[in-house]
């Protein structure tokens, strides 16, 4: 055996030394089989390693938890319409997606480094913004014409006499960075080990929407968790799709203190 092919692998079929980077042997043109492929940067690659039940299993607790939340606070204000409820659904929401954002908080803080937002991040959140502001705009003036009732968020503050920067923080804010890390943080980096990428994006948006509970606005929230998700897969941060979140929120309020 030369030195060449000293320490090479062997043909699988009839055991002749293989040349480096050989495809075929030379021998008895038997195929090499094809290397393992490279692991995703970032993603843990799915293997005797990976837990899938577990992955799955805080998926499904946490967004439970979220949806009754949500049931429960939407059955409370149809109980008692004038009640404030708002700063404890808030407050419960952030408390769920702490507990679970805990365990994996490297990995979250990672997303929310001021690093991450760069120049490529800021394109990006441009192209969404258009994207949302022009066609979701648009799509809602329509439903608003067609005579469709919508939760007004700005009746809070007359019922309650919330300043419009109490509102902006409760209402804009606070649900963007909550929203954003339980769903294209814990939710889509757990449905993405296990589902795939474009799985996981289209999962992250379907279970977004559902959670605001108005089957109407389903297919625009669907939408809006499409682009945050996209937004987060764009630019490996989370502030991009923060940002556009609480605009969008602060901009429906100011509406309608417009209107």
């Amino acid at each position: 055996m030369n030195s060449e092919s000293a320490g090479a692998s062997c043909c699988v079929k009839c055991g002749d030394a293989l040349r480096t980077a050989a495809l075929f042997c030379a021998r008895c043109g038997t195929r090499v089989s094809a290397g393992e492929p490279e692991p995703q940067v970032g993603i843990e690659p799915a293997g005797p390693s990976l837990d899938r039940g577990h992955e799955l299993r805080v998926v499904g607790w946490l967004y439970a938890l979220l949806l009754v939340t949500s049931l429960f606070f939407g059955i409370a204000y149809h109980v008692n319409p004038k009640g404030d409820f708002g700063p404890w659904q808030s407050l419960v929401f952030g408390i769920l997606i702490f507990a679970f954002a805990v365990p994996y908080r490297n990995e979250i803080l990672a997303l929310l480094r001021p690093a991450t937002f760069d120049g490529n991040a800021r394109r990006k959140l441009a192209i969404a913004t258009v994207i949302q502001f022009v066609l979701l705009g648009t799509v809602f003036y329509l439903l608003e014409q067609t005579g469709i009732p919508f939760e007004r968020i700005t009746d809070e503050m007359q019922r309650h006499g919330y300043a419009l920067w109490q509102l902006l923080v409760l209402y804009s804010l606070v649900p963007a960075v909550c929203e954003e890390i339980a769903f294209r943080g814990v939710i889509f980096d757990r449905l993405h080990r296990v589902l795939g990428e474009r799985e996981a994006w289209l999962v992250q948006a379907a279970l977004f929407s559902v959670l605001h509970l108005m089957p109407v606005i389903f297919p625009t929230h669907f939408a809006m968790g499409l682009i945050f998700g996209w937004l987060r897969m764009r630019t490996g941060s989370l502030i991009p799709g923060i940002i556009l979140h609480a605009a969008w929120n602060a901009a429906n309020i100011l509406l309608e203190l417009r209107g």
